[in-house]
């Protein structure tokens, strides 16, 4: 099923005041000049503005219908539909054994080949991703991810 790209506008919009009536529910960090409400606040912004833009650029070119099916007649669109959401249960399984790192690469240059990408852009592309991800997570933001060998070696 295809959404009409207004409605996704609409729900981003509506995700971003949720999120953003409830970052203001935080109590202030004391001491500190900024509070625990700053950083989804930020992304609430980021998120109306988003919503904002894909409504606006939609009602210019056109609406279009709601709902359509038809990309379930595209050749191994449902394959590709079918083998997302197993990859996303695989990381679920696989990343408390092996770790964030190595899951995720594995799971996206998966992925990556699902959807066509060459070996060659694949594995370096998800490495990279992986490595960033966790340390913006794991290191900047303090998000506890699944470790293993190689999350020990940085």
């Amino acid at each position: 099923m295809r959404v009409n790209d207004l409605i996704l506008a609409l729900l981003v919009l509506v995700g971003a005041v949720a999120l953003a009536a409830a970052a203001r529910t935080f109590p202030p960090i004391p001491g500190q000049q900024y509070g625990a409400d700053v950083f989804p606040l930020a992304v609430a912004g980021g998120l109306f503005l988003c919503g904002a833009w894909l409504a606006f650029t939609t009602l210019r070119d056109g609406a279009g219908r709601a709902v359509s099916l038809s990309w379930a007649a595209e050749p191994g669109a449902v394959v590709r539909v079918a083998g997302t959401l197993g990859l996303v249960v695989l990381y679920m399984v696989a990343a408390p054994a092996l770790g964030f790192i190595a899951a995720s690469t594995l799971v996206l240059v998966a992925l990556f080949l699902l959807l066509r990408v060459h070996m060659v852009v694949a594995v370096p592309v998800a490495a990279i991703a992986s490595v960033c991800v966790f340390y913006a997570f794991a290191h900047l933001l303090r998000v506890p991810l699944p470790r293993g060998l190689i999350e020990g070696l940085l």
